[in-house]
């Protein structure tokens, strides 16, 4: 009888000569070289400065779209006080749940501000970044300029202070009450307006010396909402511009990035082309040529990876005597075809 195998050695001995047992498999690994490939480029396309740029605004364009809607939300919900504020239950514990509802709404707008001013800086930090500790001359510039014009005004800083204040001490309250005012005797006009008692604010020892100042020098309490519109407005002009400037600065990486990238996505459907009816998870249809599918649909890859041909920024240099020598670049021409 032959000894079973051990946990050490899975192997059996007949006679000195190793075999594998009748149930254990050989496995034999492959490498497909036309999905290698196009892994490989992909990896060095990820890379690149210009990819890492593209990933940091799409994650700038997911702040943006946050602060945009929140502040549109606090809007319509500022319009809709006088059809729920006659219908709503008071409930003593909690108070008015519209107030409730407008200081919630009111710290997502703040809290995505915060976070798009945070974004902002990174992205800036990223594409024009410090030189020997030093600011870019566009930060220290135009950069600083901009920003002041937004972000360094009383009603701006009086929103960061109201977030910050929202978590170390409470969620501020704003009051909806009614003024009436006259065109005439007998046609008056009711207007809504949003109040933020600011003594709580003025107590907190966490504030700021120029948002204090900024609220000693007005009454009891101010109107919130029209300066929160004006701030939103504001910081969308400002994301606006910083858009461009970051799309200006990056356009030669970009123009190379996007030359790579068509001529990647043209070999990959070349690799991974398939007929529609298999995408779809569909039955063969009964009348399907492959054949004729396979070279008609190579035919037409071909033509545009020929038509997009290869495109590499190299770069020159020119040395003493005049010589220009052609820079190196990894991104080869991809030659492989499948057959």
């Amino acid at each position: 009888m032959l000894p079973a195998p051990t946990a050490a050695n899975s192997r059996w001995d007949h006679g000195g000569v190793d075999e594998p047992p009748d149930d254990q498999e050989t496995v034999t690994s492959w490498t497909h070289p036309w999905i290698a490939e196009y892994k490989r480029r992909q990896a060095m396309l990820m890379a690149t400065n210009a990819y890492k740029n593209i990933s940091m605004l799409r994650e700038l364009n997911l702040t943006s779209y946050a602060f945009s809607r929140n502040a549109q939300e606090l809007e319509a919900h500022v319009v809709r006080f006088p059809a729920q504020a006659n219908d709503q239950p008071f409930d003593p514990d909690i108070g008015d749940p519209y107030s409730a509802e407008m200081s919630r709404l009111l710290l997502n707008t703040l809290a995505a501000a915060s976070s798009l001013i945070s974004g902002q800086r990174a992205v800036l930090r990223d594409v024009w970044p410090k030189i020997g500790g030093e600011l870019s001359e566009f930060e220290q510039g135009e950069y600083t300029t901009k920003r002041l014009e937004v972000f360094e005004t009383d009603e701006a800083e009086l929103l960061v202070e109201l977030r910050n204040y929202s978590q170390h001490k409470f969620l501020p309250r704003v009051d909806p009450t009614t003024d009436t005012t006259f065109w005439s005797k007998d046609f008056p006009i009711v207007q809504i307006q949003f109040w933020l008692d600011i003594k709580p604010l003025l107590a907190w020892d966490g504030l700021t010396a120029k948002v204090r100042t900024y609220l000693e020098s007005q009454e009891d309490s101010i109107s919130l909402v029209p300066i929160i519109s004006r701030y939103s407005e504001s910081v969308r002009e400002f994301y606006k511009w910083f858009w461009l400037k970051v799309k200006e600065k990056m356009k030669p990486e970009r123009v190379d990035y996007d030359a790579h990238a068509a001529e990647l996505m043209a070999f990959g459907e070349e690799v991974f082309f398939a007929p529609d009816w298999v995408k779809e998870g569909k039955e063969q249809p009964p009348d399907w040529n492959g054949a004729r599918w396979r070279r008609r649909s190579l035919a037409g890859i071909r033509q545009k990876r020929f038509a997009l041909e290869h495109k590499s920024l190299r770069g020159f240099t020119v040395d003493s005597q005049g010589v220009v020598e052609v820079g190196d670049h990894p991104w080869t021409p991809i030659l492989l075809r499948v057959p």
